[in-house]
């Protein structure tokens, strides 16, 4: 990967940080990898959270939508960075892990930025056989 700031690629790279311990870190590191990836190294970026039933990264996306809608302070702080960034937040996209293929399908059909790098954020187990397919 290089640091141009155009980076289109046909065929996007899936990327999956696993454990099978719960609380291990894996959805922190999901975000960390995703935001610095999409804001700082400029790549199109887009996160799969199929860590169901919690959902964290999809969560914490949708309380942060809800404080700046809530927030005109922080509604325009958001602004004025993202102007500077010039791209918008990574999409953060739940899914059921048996789905979260499929999911990705789709959502890479419908969306016409051309995205390079899918994150998932998978569950903490891997004794779990949609969990498996994703892997491979």
């Amino acid at each position: 990967m290089n640091d141009s700031t155009n980076h289109q690629e046909k065929n996007p790279v899936y990327i999956s940080f696993c454990t099978q311990k719960g609380g291990a870190g894996k959805s922190v590191f999901t975000t960390l990898a995703a935001s610095y990836l999409h804001y700082e190294k400029g790549y199109n970026v887009a996160v799969i959270d199929c860590d169901y039933p919690q959902w964290s990264i999809h969560k914490m996306r949708k309380r942060e939508a809800e404080q700046l809608q809530a927030n005109a302070f922080y509604q325009r702080k958001a602004e004025v960075l993202f102007q500077k960034l010039n791209k918008p937040a990574y999409p953060v996209v739940p899914s059921m892990p048996e789905k979260a293929m499929t999911r990705v399908s789709e959502f890479l059909a419908n969306e016409s930025e051309g995205y390079e790098l899918v994150l998932f954020d998978l569950p903490g187990t891997v004794n779990n056989e949609s969990v498996v397919e994703i892997l491979f």
